[in-house]
């Protein structure tokens, strides 16, 4: 906005009559405005309802967890953003030797997905 002001002082500086130039430059740039926050409303706004991010395939986090030796049962598996680029995951897992399988996962989850807040 400030650039828009700026252009429209410059212009009705040298050309006293053309003040309809500021208004047309508010105009513009509040467009400019609109376009470029939208996104990050967009992304705020999936970070407040917890949503899972759209870069983050879950299902195959679900087989390679599933996959680990001692894994016998996984359930409510639910991955959100904490905040931009952080993310959360919580699980339940029903294993024959949990502290090795807890290990296991948690380091599968650090390792390969960059997950570093679990709840297991």
């Amino acid at each position: 906005m400030s650039v828009g002001v700026i252009i429209a002082a410059v212009v009705i500086y040298f050309m006293p009559t053309w003040t309809i130039v500021d208004p047309i430059c508010t105009f513009i740039f509040s467009i400019i405005i609109i376009f470029t926050s939208v996104p990050v409303l967009k992304s705020c706004i999936g970070i407040l309802m917890e949503g899972s991010p759209d870069e983050f395939d879950v299902e195959k986090l679900e087989n390679d967890i599933i996959d680990l030796p001692g894994v016998d049962e996984l359930h409510d598996l639910h991955v959100w953003s904490i905040t931009a680029g952080k993310l959360s995951l919580s699980c339940h897992i029903i294993s024959q030797t949990p502290l090795k399988t807890l290990h296991e996962v948690t380091d599968l989850c650090r390792d390969k997905y960059k997950l570093y807040h679990t709840t297991i």
